[in-house]
């Protein structure tokens, strides 16, 4: 199952790319033009950063995903 997930940025890097927080791991991020700060919610698929997401939309999206793979 393929699924986006939206994650927490920990960190601006270089390049175009950010670190996220992946439930405790971090996670290299191409943003390719999605503005994002410390702080910030992104969808993420694949290490690419799809938007971003207000903190509301991002709580709502952890937990329909939590339900979809039965955590």
């Amino acid at each position: 199952m393929c699924l986006s997930i939206p994650r927490r940025v920990v960190a601006i890097g270089a390049d175009d790319t950010a670190v996220v927080d992946a439930s405790g791991r971090a996670q290299p991020v191409a943003l390719f033009g999605v503005a994002a700060d410390v702080g910030d919610w992104l969808l993420v698929h694949s290490g690419i950063a799809l938007a971003r997401l207000d903190p509301a939309e991002a709580e709502i999206r952890l937990r329909l995903v939590d339900r979809a793979v039965g955590g």
